[in-house]
């Protein structure tokens, strides 16, 4: 496995993900709709050291990745398929006009660098089963990163804990082989259950890197916090922590302690506002500088 630094800017925030309120999550809807107020914080965090960026296929965060002047420098983290952004729309429009409405929206340049054979396939998954769904959506969703140097992809995890849920084997199978395979790069698995996927993925045999909450106040970590810490203590799994600030509900100089002496090999933050870039991003590389 290519080694993966131990901070990586996240993209929740650029894409409308809040975890206060409904009025954070408007604000952030609103405020990074523009490219103009992503770049700033993608340029902070490119001056504190940070080269690791996980983002989906967002299209102002790829607008703002074209006019980022060190885009090639990063290591993009490209978490597929673009769930939040589908499900937004789905409740309108259904989960295929969702898709439909995505690649409408794609400027016919973009259609031609990604290549017109992924644009077609989103065509016939109306009437397709999970699996088919979402092989056919990587390669739509993949071909947005193509310019980028992407030496890993997380597979979402509303679609690793629905995986999970059902037992589906199969797609943990199929999706790592087609990361592997055909973009050479890691595959990645993000989850909301840690402490039901790690033991699961065990008995299948099936080891690879996770990302999943883990925070002082247990936020998101499930089935308990107690039974997350456990596992992880004694795994041998490359362990991606989210959610390290719970959510925005702890401080930076909170937060990190706690993870300090964890068995964890990186971290993931997202960042709401060019001052807390610095502030985040700074108490951070100090916190970890030594592990």
């Amino acid at each position: 496995m290519e080694k993966i630094d131990k901070i990586i800017l996240g993209s929740n925030s650029f894409e409308g993900v809040g975890y206060l309120s409904r009025a954070q999550t408007r604000h952030y809807i609103e405020f990074f709709s523009k490219k103009e107020n992503i770049i700033p914080i993608l340029e902070a965090s490119f001056n504190l050291g940070i080269r690791s960026f996980m983002c989906s296929n967002n299209s102002n965060i790829l607008s703002s990745l074209e006019d980022f002047k060190n885009s090639s420098d990063l290591s993009i983290l490209a978490v597929i398929p673009n769930a939040y952004e589908y499900a937004r729309e789905s409740t309108e429009k259904g989960v295929l006009g969702a898709i439909l409405s995505k690649a409408k929206k794609i400027d016919l340049y973009r259609k031609v660098r990604m290549g017109l054979q992924a644009i077609r396939k989103i065509q016939g998954i109306i009437t397709k089963d999970l699996l088919t769904i979402l092989t056919n959506l990587m390669d739509f969703e993949m071909a947005s990163f193509h310019s980028y140097n992407v030496p890993g992809v997380i597979l979402h995890g509303q679609v690793t804990d629905l995986a999970l849920s059902s037992h589906n084997r199969e797609i943990f199978d199929v999706y790592q082989e087609i990361i592997r395979e055909r973009y050479k790069a890691q595959p990645i698995l993000a989850t909301h259950n840690f402490g039901i996927l790690l033991p699961k993925l065990m008995e299948w045999n099936i080891k690879l890197p996770i990302v999943a909450s883990f925070n002082k106040k247990g936020f998101i970590m499930k089935p308990t916090q107690e039974e997350c810490e456990r596992l992880l203590e004694k795994t041998d799994y490359y362990i991606i922590a989210k959610k390290v600030m719970a959510g925005g509900r702890l401080s930076p100089e909170e937060a990190f302690p706690y993870l300090s002496d964890k068995n964890i090999g990186s971290v993931v933050l997202g960042i709401g506002s060019l001052s807390e870039a610095y502030h985040t991003l700074s108490v951070a590389k100090s916190a970890f500088q030594n592990s």
